[in-house]
């Protein structure tokens, strides 16, 4: 059931938000949830420090045990930053006999997921880049400690809002006048509520009766039932791991456990919505009531017989762990987990309420106006009052509480209740079933301000509507994909062909349509196709729409990085839902993927990746082996005081960020010089001390032999000052990773004669990398740095790199890094100066980005770049600088003759010229004067090799260039 769907494609840690639905009769399901939220957006105290979970992939699962994974450059990383503890957080689990549950939904595997502590000083985000790049891992994230929120008041069943009143039992249909929910079902007390709190009060008179205590296990010192906890007859303590979960440091959990489950018509203290259902004390803080151990938590009340777990608390990390523990108990142990929607009165995601299978709870007031403290976004299910509930608390007492985390338990014993009454429902089938049956608030204010459309879930949670409305369908939309038939890089005009599933959780659809709009963005892109028909679906079942997509056509006025919203309504007589989902358009990079290497070019000087944390780009990919760089970037320097760029600064942990988009890389379509061109423009203006450039860059990238294996990046650095820039440097920094299994036995080295530096993994078959200078209009530098405290004789980096250091490491040179030993943890600056720039005048830099089996490999790599490089027609321009001068051919491909049409905008001499793929002259057509107007000339291509050629149209006003292919 959730979220908006937000897709960044190519990310290192998938940072997919998933889809929701809201309407006045709404449903909601989702999609898979962001893996890795990078640490910088969060406080220090909302993660462990030196703590990280990660998943091992199961293909590695006879290299683990539980305490040590025995992948030798594992344990190398491991021993390199100091890990003093290692262990499974879930040693006692199997994995599952068969890869999906009886709805086909797939069985989650917990045996394989890991906390990792260690003792250095290593930044968070580089430990989970560097971890994650070796290979081995599903995920590698924070450990996230979420957190409560309440504010208490003070002391039962009274239709009131004073400090003896339960006003939510009656707004919620529970109690009151005439048939209410209670009235038909009361629930069942094999019906149990996982409390996943802080703790609860075990001999609270209004408690004590409700807990469901595991009888195979009494106190007696001995593990009877074999579940691997000894005496948990009261429930058990995570945090700590013994039996007593009685609260500690903060009594948060004994007002949650009051609120869902305090005993009914016992003429003592007050109700909890869930009457006669029981619950299981699961407490996950530690002794200070930090929530240390929220997520095994819910594994816990999973695995002991909770159908209903609720989890009053959370944060704004999120990650895949979260997300595979919320998978496991919906998908393994059939529990609906019911969390509440945070307390910071802002339009955000808030996990674990946000994640995908969970119902998340808004808080309203006594009069279902939203509460002021309650977050409302798409990711909400549904409301439930939240403020001044009434319930238990410390020392026998009663309190007065508000926030989410008193709405979320109110609503889970309601959710309780419902799980008695339909037994044969699922989990999803049970959130579904109250979001249908939710009372609409939206016409009351303050709800019915524009900020909160569809943002407070489908309303109000209703028991009794819950237990006596009529069964109708329940459709969700899941499973999105987007594609734009060519490199998944959407762009301007670009049109995305959007598809996914229709499951029907409730009453049978007899027609169902469905209608795309857009709620953000709607001027940025264009629905050629926004209607499907589904038809009818049955309870459960699923339906596609692969061969009828939405289009959606992405306009050249898209800013960068525009978010766009849809909303997705789908209709089947009186039943209507609404569903948002969102994809990031116009983005800031271009992955290249047509050759041996894959990498990505952004708009703002870095190579591999857009973000620091290794977001948003593929890295530097040799053979679809996963990442061998961890950051590039260009340099650019004039002086020790004045060198800027893209990577890490000068203080540990933080990264630079001088140069701004000028105009983002664009594929050039068609390609003008190789199989895959990129051109886009980026400034140096947002540094503390900017140098007056502006850079030109392009790229190209080859898809035939023997040109596979490099990309060739070029810079026209342009002085916009006015005076010359003297002492000028610019080069490529890159922090490889080679085998980033073993990116600890790296060395570099440096070839005179190719001028390009390189780096290697210094194991068996270890791939290499390079960096080439392609321009010969200055010298070529070379620096290799040890990144390794100390700087093994060269600069130490790893306590930040400053201006001086980036500057000394494009003037100065050292040869090797990782010399000594099996290598180290390398970085590498090739670059080019020193040069003069006059004002308005221009320099070019060109590298080549390589990669090779051997040593042999990349050197033969190097010298065909070189000659591609040379060959490169260097006074190509586009169509827009040569007026409406247009050059076509057809056939193209051809493998005969063809046709090339033209058009002279201006009169005066031009000729035809057709080149092959290293620029040398094959061919000169139609050469002469000729007034303005139309022209053809045939090329027969008979005497012509296989291959691309270039067909260039010279005229007085500039050059126009087109691709050709010959095929025989």
């Amino acid at each position: 059931m959730k979220r908006i769907f937000t897709i960044a494609l190519a990310t290192v840690f998938a940072a997919n938000l998933s889809a929701r639905v809201n309407s006045t009769n709404g449903n909601s399901h989702s999609l898979p949830a962001q893996k890795y939220t990078p640490t910088t957006k969060l406080q220090s105290d909302e993660y462990m420090q030196n703590t990280l979970i990660i998943k091992v992939l199961p293909e590695f699962r006879e290299k683990c045990t539980n305490e040590m994974i025995n992948i030798p450059s594992v344990v190398d990383f491991f021993t390199m930053v100091g890990m003093d503890n290692l262990k499974k957080i879930y040693p006692n689990h199997k994995a599952p006999l068969t890869p999906l549950n009886k709805w086909g939904a797939p069985m989650i595997d917990l045996t394989l997921i890991y906390e990792v502590h260690f003792t250095s000083g290593i930044n968070m985000e580089s430990a989970i880049g560097k971890l994650y790049n070796q290979g081995f891992f599903e995920f590698v994230e924070p450990h996230y400690i979420p957190k409560i929120d309440f504010t208490p008041n003070d002391p039962k069943s009274a239709n009131n809002t004073t400090n003896n009143g339960q006003y939510h039992l009656y707004k919620t249909a529970c109690a009151g006048t005439g048939t209410t929910g209670w009235d038909i079902s009361t629930g069942s007390t094999s019906t149990t509520i996982g409390i996943v709190d802080t703790g609860t009060e075990l001999t609270h008179s209004d408690l004590m009766n409700q807990i469901q205590h595991n009888l195979a296990d009494p106190i007696g010192g001995g593990d009877n039932d074999g579940d691997g906890y000894i005496d948990n007859y009261n429930g058990w303590d995570v945090a700590m791991n013994d039996n007593d979960p009685t609260w500690q440091g903060n009594a948060h959990g004994v007002a949650v456990s009051g609120d869902a489950d305090e005993q009914c018509n016992n003429s003592v203290g007050a109700c909890g919505t869930g009457y006669n259902c029981r619950f299981l004390p699961v407490k996950i803080a530690d002794a200070s009531g930090a929530l240390t151990a929220s997520y095994e938590g819910i594994t816990y009340a999973a695995d002991h017989g909770c159908s209903v777990i609720n989890c009053s608390w959370g944060g704004l990390g999120g990650g895949a762990y979260g997300q595979g523990i919320i998978d496991y108990a919906t998908n393994n142990q059939d529990a609906l987990v019911i969390c509440a929607a945070g307390n910071n009165g802002n339009d955000e995601e808030f996990f674990p309420a946000a994640y995908d299978k969970v119902l998340s709870v808004a808080a309203t007031t006594s009069t279902d106006a939203i509460a002021g403290f309650t977050n409302y976004n798409y990711t909400v299910d549904i409301c439930s009052p939240g403020n001044n509930i009434n319930a238990t608390w410390t020392s026998n007492s009663y309190a007065q509480n508000s926030g989410t985390s008193m709405a979320s338990p109110v609503c889970a014993g309601i959710a309780a209740i419902v799980r008695s009454y339909f037994p044969t429902y699922n989990a999803l089938q049970v959130a579904q079933r109250l979001k249908n049956t939710a009372d609409n608030i939206y016409a009351i204010a303050p709800n019915n301000q524009a900020i909160y459309v569809d943002k407070l879930g489908t309303g109000r949670v209703n028991l009794y509507r819950a237990l006596t409305d009529p069964n109708g369908p329940s459709i969700i939309y899941s499973n999105i994909t987007y594609n734009d038939m060519n490199d998944q890089t959407f762009v301007a005009n670009d049109t995305l062909r959007i598809t996914g599933d229709f499951t029907n959780y409730l009453g049978a659809a007899t027609n169902l349509n469905a209608t795309l709009s857009v709620v953000v963005g709607g001027t940025y892109v264009t629905i050629q196709d926004g209607t499907t028909n589904v038809g009818a679906l049955a309870t459960m079942g699923v339906a596609n729409h692969n061969a009828d997509p939405f289009k959606v056509k992405i306009l050249p006025t898209a800013p960068v990085n525009q978010q766009i919203v849809f909303k997705l309504t789908m209709v089947d007589g009186t039943y209507s839902v609404n569903q948002y989902f969102s994809v990031i358009v116009n983005v800031d990079y271009i992955n290249i993927t047509v050759n041996d290497v894959w990498t990505t070019i952004t708009s703002k000087g870095l190579i591999g990746y857009n973000t620091t944390g290794q977001l948003q780009g593929l890295g530097f990919d040799y053979l679809n082996a996963g990442s061998l760089m961890y950051e590039s970037s260009l340099m650019i320097g004039s002086t020790a005081a004045n060198t800027n760029d893209m990577v890490r600064g000068a203080v540990a942990g933080n990264t630079d960020a001088d140069f701004a988009s000028f105009n983002a890389v664009r594929q050039t379509i068609p390609a003008i010089v190789s199989d895959f061109d990129v051109d886009g423009r980026f400034k140096d203006n947002v540094s503390t001390t900017p140098l007056p450039v502006t850079v030109h860059h392009k790229a190209f990238a080859w898809s035939t032999a023997p040109h596979r294996k490099y990309v060739i990046v070029k810079y026209t650095i342009l002085n916009t000052g006015a005076s010359s820039i003297s002492n000028l440097y610019a080069g490529i920094f890159s922090d490889w990773d080679i085998d980033a299994a073993t990116y600890g036995l790296n060395r570099t080295g440096f070839d005179a004669s190719l001028r390009m530096g390189y780096a290697f993994c210094t194991n068996a078959s270890g791939k290499y990398c390079g960096i080439k200078l392609l321009t010969t209009s200055a010298p070529v530098n070379h620096y290799a740095i040890d990144n390794v405290t100390g700087g093994a004789g060269g600069m130490d980096i790893t306590d930040g790199y400053s201006q001086a250091e980036k500057y000394t490491s494009m003037s100065t040179s050292r040869v090797v890094a990782g010399a000594t030993g099996g290598g180290a943890d390398i970085c590498d600056v090739v670059s080019s100066g020193p040069f003069t720039v006059a004002a308005n005048d221009s320099i070019v830099v060109a590298f080549a980005l390589i990669a090779g089996d051997d040593l042999t490999d990349l050197q033969a790599s190097a010298a065909d770049a070189q000659v591609m490089w040379d060959g490169i027609p260097t006074g190509y321009v586009t169509v827009e600088n040569v007026g409406s001068a247009i050059i076509n051919a057809f056939p193209n491909p051809t493998s005969g003759s063809t046709e090339i049409q033209y058009n002279i905008a201006e009169a005066g001499y031009s000729e035809i010229r057709i080149l092959d793929a290293t620029g040398r002259l094959v061919r000169t057509l139609g050469a002469g004067d000729k007034s303005k107007g139309n022209y053809s000339v045939q090329l027969e291509t008979a005497n012509l090799t296989e291959g691309m050629y270039l067909i260039q149209l010279l005229t007085e006003k500039g050059t126009i260039t087109r691709k050709l292919i010959v095929s025989k």
